[in-house]
């Protein structure tokens, strides 16, 4: 009489296709992942070249509306300017409308962003009475 030696099966591990099948959605959500953050990430360079580009155009037009009134001459001027941050070409106008009154436009055209559009402000800089803020003699 021989006895036979029954061997326990184990059911404690994974088989291959159930292997297989994790690896695969993990691959399809880190894919979606990276489609995402792609997109945070364009979208957050976007914002802070826009934020770049609103400081830029309200230190010019500081600078320009503090200056005295017959310092600005008629005529455009463009400057480039190339910092890390924005690169960009800062062109100003300015045109007499008459002896006292000066329309001023700026223009900002990021350089090497595909992203951003050129923007544009127009203020007018007036003087009154004899041009003498300080009405001194």
């Amino acid at each position: 009489m021989t006895s036979q030696m029954r061997v326990p099966q184990s059911t404690g591990g994974f088989t291959l296709v159930e292997i297989l099948v994790s690896m695969t959605l993990m691959s399809i959500a880190s894919l979606a992942m990276g489609t995402l953050l792609f997109k945070a990430s364009r979208a957050a360079g976007a914002t802070s070249s826009a934020a770049h580009q609103t400081a830029a155009m309200s230190s010019t037009l500081a600078r320009l509306d503090v200056l005295p009134f017959d310092a600005l001459v008629a005529g455009t001027t463009c400057v480039t300017v190339t910092p890390v941050e924005f690169a960009r070409t800062e062109c100003t106008t300015i045109n007499n409308v008459s002896s006292k009154v000066k329309l001023i436009t700026i223009v900002i055209t990021p350089s090497g962003n595909n992203l951003m559009r050129p923007v544009t402000t127009q203020f007018r800089r007036t003087i009154s009475g004899n041009g003498n803020p300080l009405k001194t003699p």
